[in-house]
């Protein structure tokens, strides 16, 4: 009699034991892969429209704050000899940069590509649009012994250092010029970094009193979301659902319908200044909107419910039971609150500032509607520079740097908060 018991192959059954088990795990990866397949193939869409509509438009704006190909492109030999030169020597370019420059400039004319130069370069220093459409219209009239003295005879500005100087630092494809700019900086004649002259500095102000903005709306919002989102923790469902619909309520109508709404009740002879007449507060009535008061209650209004609803959401999730517990301990009211319950709502707190502070950041609509010349934030000038001066490039300088520093707020949140106020508890 035999001792092994074998399969009809003649395989012995502890092998075929083995043989089978390395089966079922290879089945089973496969069917793990069929369903991971199946899972990106449902994704794909989602993540086709986040490509397109977010991620490729946020990449073309990074790039286009260090781009602009326009002088390479329509002055190319031009602008390689610039890019050899250095003006920190005090001196006017030799005459063969003169000559190609010229000769550059008029084949650029059939093309329109003088006013195109002309339009990039009258964005790093005003003035040279004049200069190059005036110099490309009058190239084939002047008379000189060399290109030198035929362009200085149509304008003395090309004997000047400043003005080849712009040239140079706009004839590279890629620039920091409009990052530059947006830190209200500028280069001088001689190439070096310098600090705008006091009355032309602008954007750092704009940043820092879109930050002050932000932040006063976000505690704004703190102070008198909490309570409220309290009373809404602390009801019965069937009672709290209805408060809820009328927090809910301002997300159904057009943030530009209660922006406008705030103008016709904070105006000179709007309701709440008619109200203060009658009540005698004041007889000619308070300069309510066109300035600051005006852009942080119609914000605060606006993003309330933001506020609220994250708050909602921890308090929802905090036991009761714990508060009792540190009443039945003798603590007060006031004492079991702050030190029972406030923390447990921490997340939420964190989660309702960042929310509402980086919501704020990038308004644009109701400063520009309620808010006075001073008021105006980041957002208004970027797409001022993208609707009326049509200067991409320092738009798409000035949003990266928001973008930068709203992410690297975001970090920091993260990284105190471990995650808990990211994830809403």
């Amino acid at each position: 009699m035999n001792t092994t018991i074998s399969l009809s192959e003649g395989i012995p059954m502890g092998d075929a034991h083995v043989t089978g088990g390395r089966s079922l795990k290879s089945k089973l990866r496969r069917a793990e892969r069929m369903e991971q397949v199946k899972a990106y193939l449902l994704i794909l869409p989602l993540f086709a429209f986040l490509l397109i509509c977010f991620l490729l438009p946020i990449g073309a704006l990074l790039v286009k704050g260090f781009t602009d190909p326009t002088l390479s492109d329509e002055l190319p030999r031009a602008a390689a000899m610039l890019r050899e030169w250095e003006p920190a020597g005090g001196e006017v370019p030799d005459e063969e940069i003169f000559a190609t420059f010229a000769k550059d400039l008029a084949a650029s004319r059939p093309t329109d590509g003088a006013s195109r130069v002309a339009k990039r370069l009258n964005i790093d220093q005003p003035g040279m649009r004049t200069l190059i459409l005036k110099t490309a219209n009058k190239l084939d009239t002047v008379e000189g012994a060399t290109w030198r003295d035929k362009l200085v005879s149509i304008d003395s500005r090309w004997g000047a250092v400043a003005t080849w100087s712009t040239l140079k630092y706009a004839a590279s494809p890629w620039t920091l010029g409009y990052y530059i700019k947006a830190l209200d900086f500028t280069r001088d004649e001689r190439g070096e970094i310098v600090q705008q002259p006091e009355g032309q500095r602008l954007y750092r102000d704009v940043f820092v009193r879109t930050a002050v903005v932000s932040l006063s709306v976000s505690v704004i919002c703190l102070l008198l979301g909490y309570p409220v989102a309290y009373f809404l923790a602390a009801l019965p469902a069937r009672y709290s659902n209805l408060f809820m619909i009328m927090v809910l309520l301002p997300f159904w109508t057009s943030i530009l319908v209660r922006t406008t709404a705030w103008v016709v009740a904070l105006q000179s002879n709007g309701v709440i200044n008619a109200l203060l007449i009658r009540l005698g507060v004041t007889e000619d009535g308070f300069a309510l909107i066109y300035n600051r008061f005006g852009v942080l209650v119609a914000m605060t209004h606006i993003l309330l419910p933001y506020a609220i609803l994250s708050l909602y959401s921890v308090m929802k999730g905090v036991p009761v039971i714990y508060v009792k517990a540190a009443r039945s301990l003798g603590a007060g009211p006031i004492r079991a609150f702050f030190q029972a319950y406030f923390p447990q709502t921490l997340p939420g707190v964190a989660a309702a500032g960042m929310l509402t502070f980086i919501l704020a950041v990038g308004y644009y609509i109701t400063p520009a509607i309620v808010g006075g010349p001073s008021d105006q934030l980041a957002s208004y000038y970027i797409a001022n520079h993208v609707n009326t001066t049509l200067n991409w490039g320092l738009a798409s300088a000035l949003a990266s740097m928001l973008l930068v520093g709203v992410l690297l707020l975001y970090a920091v949140f993260v990284r105190l908060t471990g995650g808990r106020g990211a994830k809403l508890g």
